[in-house]
Order: structure tokens, then C-alpha cells, then sequence
């Protein structure tokens, strides 16, 4: 008895460390279960099952006239997971499934399909891909093949959304419209990227093999908030106008860069806004909004704020005379020189100051501002703070240049830095802030803020109207702007824009041939510009046309480079919309030397007349137009003489 307790004894301490390791064990199951366990099962989840956030649909951008300029279309990623189909519905399809990959994606014939998928869904492969950003009618498609057919759970059909920014109009305004990433924000995209961008969503994901995550659901856990929609003021029509002239003029005279943009008067609306830049290739494209970035040195159309301050100060009038001499005039050892001297003779002699300005001598008007400010350089730099040109406009696009007007406290003041302001040296501006000043010389004395879009939208209904924003509402009396105004017409008509008269619609404006680095040596690079306003008698759109370093032998003055786009663009948007007779069921379409009407019921003979213009005309009387070419009118259909009805189609093939 003795013997069996001695050996239970010993059977019992023998046993005891693994009893010991057994009630270790049997706690850590307990705490794992219920004390770790929740954590672990989350943790465990964490590394199978993931919340994505899904960005949500951008809105869209508009033109003024309902064209979409930026949208987000949705692009689909399509893969399969093999391993979820049963094996007899895999072993019947696969065969037609293969076939139709072929047909639709390619990249492997029908049997490599097959063979490839069937490989992938050995091997324990749970997300093949096949083929990356397809529309949503590619995908319906896919979705209607073998196997595919019956869903995600049964056929294996995985596919996931991506939106992508695209421009539908090409890369008209590309620069303008700007875009929204991490690294930067330009143009509309970024500046009004809150209201666009909407709010994000979230979606449940499961980690299959190789890595890779598949929806856990067709739903979203949170629905995705789209973005609102913004209606710019850019007009479709006026923006192909400003753009193709620009392109023209620059590949004209093989210019470095150029902008043009159009404010309608009285809201200041951007109706048209164009940034071209040369390539290596000696192409162009928007390279970047130089209309809004861009600060230079004017030049002569920055007369205009010199001759405003001595008229208002009544230091002179527009009879005034000023002696332009031989077209020379020489300060502190700096010449200063008209644009007609060469070889010590030039200049006009004593002219009237409206001459002056129509003429734009340098002379004349340096004269004028040194002869009456040298003594008291701050009363005239004043003046033009007073006005507000100092400031930049604040505009909602990122990156506008700041101005520069040097004040006689200065550091670089000097003593030619006021003679040199008169004529537009020694400031700068961007074209913007340029056409700004001007419009508010049309806009009858008010400035007002450059805006480029006009409402924010939500599934069509309006949610905000952005209202005109004034400036100055009086910039100078109304006795100096009508001089003003009379100045600006007389450069046009009888001064260095003679060559942009028309008899389709009135032009005011002044040009500007500035000398880009003047001061280095044997440097000849230009600035040609034309800033100014139409129908001059009643303005409603003002415009500046800015073309950089074009090539000299070829031309740079503002009004051979700058102006003549000015007048195309200023033609063709007076001309897009038809005027009126009193006879109503006519309309003129008027030529610089003749015309040619259409009543609504007969085709007059088109052959020789201009093509853009005579699309134009027919398409705002609600023609359809099918064209081919570019230039004038050479054929027709139908033939000149025949009546038309509202559905007639009008084919022109134009050379």
C-alpha cells in the first residue's frame, strides 16, 4: 500500500509541470478570447478588410453659353477572380468567355485566354487583371459576356470606378481652367477647387492573393458627395475667335508668347482668354496664363494713365501744344526718341497733345509730364496710387503678377525714372491689370474686377450668382474721361492704328511697341500690344492683345503685330451676333467693302466671302453648318437662290 502511494506521489509531481502548462495554456485561451480577442479580431481585420476612400465625382466647368469645358468622366478597371466561379459553370463558359476577350481587349488569342485564366485559377488566383480605364458602355459590354453575366459572386466580374479630369473642347482656355493637384493648384480648377471637389465616400475592401484588394460590396459604406458644378463667363464662340487669331499673329511673326483677353464692359466678365507659348518645335500651346502672370513694362499704352493725371490736374489740355521737335529729346544724357526718327530727323514739330497721343510721340508726351512734375515727382506718382494701379487686382486664380510703380523714395528712383514712367518704362503690369484701367475708361469711369466665373450650380439650379465687383467707381471726372475717350478714337482714326479701321464695327484703343532689356547693348527684343474697346460709341467689350519678342524682320510695332487681331477679334464677335433691320426678317453681314443678305428663306451666293464668318452668321440664325477647310467660301451646297426651311442643312467647303 506503502509502495502504491510512493508511486502516485511520484506519478503526480512527474505530471504536475504539464497540468501547470495545460492551466497556462488553457488561461491564455480564456484572456485571448475574451479580453485580447476583440482587438486581435480587429487588428485581424485591419490586415484583410479596409475602408477605401472613394473620391468623390468632380463637378463640372461650363462655358457661358453651356459648353463643358472640364468634366470628370468616369473610367473602369476591369479584373476577374476565378476562383469564385462554380467549376461546371467555368468548364462550360470559359471556352466563349476566351473568345470574346480576344475580340474586345486582344493582346492574346482566344486559346491564350483560356489558357492563361485557367492557369490563374489553378495556381489559387483571386484578382486577374484584364483591362484598365474603358467608358461605361465598354463596361455594359463586358458585362453581357460568358461566365460574366451572372454577377460579381457568381461570374467573377470585379471592376472599379476611377474618374478622370478631361476637357471636351481640347485645350482651348487650357491654362485659364487650370487644374487641382497636391503639388499645385492653377487656374478655376484651383481656385474654386472647394466648391468643386464635393465630399468623399467610403468602400469596405478584402485582401485577396498576390497582395490585391476586391470590394467586399457593390455599395458604397458612405455614398460619395459630388461636387458643384461652375458656370464661367468664358463664351465658346469668342474664345475659339481670340485663340485662333492669336495662333495666327504669333506664327506670323514667329513670336516668343502672347495673350488676349476680352471684358465685357459693364460687369467685367471675361468673355475670351488666350495663352499661347512656342515650343522647342516652334509650335504653341498654353504654356501659361501670361495674362494673368505676366508683369512687364507696357510701354506706350501706359500713356494714357499719364495724360489722364495732367488733365485732371489741368496742367494741360488736348489743344495743348507740345514741341516734339526732331523727334529727340535727351535727359540726364538718356535719349528719348519717336518712333518715325532716323538719322537726326523726325519728330512733328509743335502738335496739339491729342496729336500726340494719336501719333504716340514719346517726345511730346515726356515733355508734357517732366515739364510740370520734375519739381514734384511724388504729386504725379501719387496720382496713380490714387487710383489704385499699385494693387494687384485679387483675383480668385492663383499666381497674378504684382504691379510696380517706383515712388521718389525709392531706392532705384533716379532722376529719368519719371520721364521714363510718362512713356511707360520703369513699371510694370500684367496685360490683366492693363486692360482693367482701359475698360474703366469704356465703363464710364468705373473699374471693375476681372471675373471669370458667373454662378455655382447644383444639379442645374442655381445655389450662388457672383455679382460684379466694383473697384473705383470713379477713376477721373466725366470732363477728362470723355477727352479721354475722344483720344482713344483718334488713335484709330487718324493716328498709329489707321490700319484697323472698319465698316463693320468702331474701334478705340491705343497701341504699344515697348523695347524688351533696352538696357543692355545691341539687344532687340519687343513687346507689341493693343489695348482698347468696340463698338467705340457704345463699349461693350474691351480687349488687349499682348504678342512678346516677335521676330523683327517681320515686324513689331503694336499696331502691325498687335492691333490687327484686335480688329479680327472685334469684327468677327460684333459679326456672331446678326443686327436687326427695320425690315425684321433681314440681316446684314457686312464686309469691309460689301455685303450680302440673308432673309431667312433664300441662300445668297457665299463663293469669296469669309468662311469663319459666314458659319458664324448662318449658325446664329439656326442653320446647320457642315464645313471643310479654312478661308473663304469656295463651293456651296445648296446652290445660291435656293429656299431654306428651319431643318436645311448648308454644306461649305472653304480653301
Amino acid at each position: 500500500m506503502s509502495d502504491d502511494k510512493n508511486l502516485s506521489k511520484r506519478a503526480f509531481i512527474a505530471y504536475l509541470p504539464f497540468m501547470c502548462i495545460a492551466l497556462l495554456v488553457l488561461i491564455k485561451l480564456v484572456i485571448i478570447q475574451f479580453i485580447e480577442g476583440p482587438a486581435l479580431r480587429a487588428e485581424t481585420n485591419r490586415d484583410v478588410i479596409k475602408e477605401v476612400i472613394i473620391p468623390a465625382d468632380r463637378g463640372n466647368i461650363y462655358s457661358f453659353d453651356g459648353k463643358l469645358l472640364a468634366s470628370s468622366m468616369p473610367v473602369y478597371d476591369v479584373f476577374m477572380d476565378p476562383g469564385t466561379i462554380k467549376t461546371e459553370v467555368f468548364n462550360e463558359g470559359i471556352s466563349d468567355l476566351s473568345i470574346a476577350l480576344a475580340q474586345k481587349i486582344g493582346k492574346r488569342s482566344a486559346s491564350q485566354w483560356e489558357k492563361y485564366i485557367t492557369a490563374k485559377r489553378k495556381s489559387g488566383s483571386r484578382y486577374l487583371p484584364l483591362i484598365e480605364q474603358i467608358s461605361f458602355g465598354e463596361l455594359q459590354e463586358i458585362k453581357s459576356f460568358p461566365i460574366f453575366k451572372l454577377g460579381r459572386y457568381k461570374g467573377g466580374l470585379i471592376y472599379e470606378q476611377e474618374n478622370v479630369r478631361m476637357m471636351p473642347l481640347g485645350k482651348i482656355a487650357e491654362r485659364t481652367i487650370g487644374y487641382d493637384r497636391l503639388q499645385a493648384q492653377t487656374g478655376i480648377e484651383g481656385a474654386y477647387s472647394s466648391y468643386l471637389s464635393g465630399h468623399e465616400g467610403l468602400r469596405l475592401k478584402q485582401k485577396v492573393s498576390n497582395g490585391n484588394w476586391k470590394p467586399l460590396t457593390d455599395y458604397y459604406e458612405v455614398e460619395p458627395q459630388d461636387g458643384l458644378d461652375l458656370v464661367t463667363t468664358i463664351d465658346s464662340k469668342m474664345q475659339d475667335i481670340a485663340h485662333h487669331e492669336l495662333l495666327k499673329a504669333l506664327e506670323k511673326f514667329e513670336a516668343h508668347h502672347g495673350c488676349v483677353v476680352v471684358m465685357e464692359v459693364a460687369t467685367g466678365k471675361i468673355k475670351a482668354i488666350a495663352n499661347l507659348g512656342r515650343t522647342e518645335k516652334g509650335t504653341y500651346f498654353e504654356k501659361r496664363n501670361y495674362a494673368v502672370w505676366e508683369s512687364t513694362e507696357p510701354g506706350s499704352t501706359f500713356k494714357l494713365a499719364s495724360l489722364m493725371i495732367a488733365l485732371e490736374d489741368g496742367v494741360a489740355d488736348t489743344n495743348t501744344l507740345v514741341d516734339t521737335e526732331n523727334g529727340i529729346y535727351t535727359i540726364y544724357n538718356k535719349k528719348i526718341k519717336d518712333s518715325n526718327y532716323r538719322d537726326g530727323k523726325g519728330g512733328y514739330g509743335k502738335i496739339t497733345l491729342k496729336r500726340a497721343f494719336e501719333l504716340s510721340s514719346n517726345v511730346g508726351t515726356v515733355k508734357l509730364i517732366y515739364d510740370n512734375y520734375k519739381d514734384r515727382p511724388e504729386r504725379f506718382v501719387d496720382k496713380l496710387y490714387s487710383l489704385g494701379l499699385q494693387n494687384r487686382l485679387d483675383l480668385p486664380i492663383k499666381g497674378e503678377g504684382k504691379p510696380n510703380i517706383p515712388t521718389p523714395n525709392s531706392p532705384n528712383w533716379s532722376g529719368i525714372s519719371l520721364p521714363w514712367m510718362a512713356f511707360g518704362y520703369q513699371v510694370s503690369f500684367t496685360p490683366l491689370q492693363v486692360l482693367s484701367f482701359y475698360n474703366a475708361i469704356a465703363n464710364e469711369g468705373s473699374m471693375v474686377k476681372p471675373q471669370f466665373v458667373s454662378e455655382i450650380k447644383q444639379h442645374g439650379r442655381t445655389v450662388e450668382k457672383i455679382e460684379t465687383e466694383v473697384i473705383n467707381p470713379a477713376i477721373c471726372s466725366q470732363e477728362t474721361l470723355g477727352k479721354l475717350q475722344s483720344m482713344l478714337l483718334g488713335v484709330v482714326e487718324n493716328g498709329t492704328a489707321t490700319n484697323i479701321q472698319n465698316s463693320v464695327v468702331s474701334i478705340a484703343g491705343k497701341t504699344g511697341t515697348c523695347q524688351q532689356n533696352y538696357w543692355k547693348q545691341n539687344t532687340h527684343e519687343y513687346q507689341a500690344s493693343f489695348c482698347g474697346y468696340f463698338p467705340a460709341e457704345n463699349p461693350k467689350y474691351s480687349c488687349i492683345v499682348v504678342i512678346n519678342k516677335p521676330n523683327n524682320h517681320r515686324g513689331y510695332y503694336g499696331s502691325t503685330v498687335a492691333a490687327p487681331v484686335f480688329k479680327a477679334i472685334a469684327k468677327s464677335t460684333y459679326l456672331s451676333t446678326p443686327k436687326p433691320l427695320e425690315n425684321k426678317g433681314d440681316y446684314v453681314f457686312a464686309e469691309v467693302k460689301k455685303e450680302f443678305k440673308l432673309n431667312g428663306k433664300v441662300l445668297p451666293n457665299l463663293k469669296g466671302e469669309n468662311g469663319s464668318e459666314v458659319i458664324s452668321h448662318l449658325e446664329n440664325l439656326g442653320f446647320k453648318v457642315k464645313a471643310e477647310g479654312n478661308g473663304k467660301v469656295k463651293w456651296q451646297y445648296p446652290k445660291a437662290g435656293t429656299s431654306l426651311n428651319s431643318n436645311s442643312i448648308i454644306e461649305l467647303k472653304l480653301g
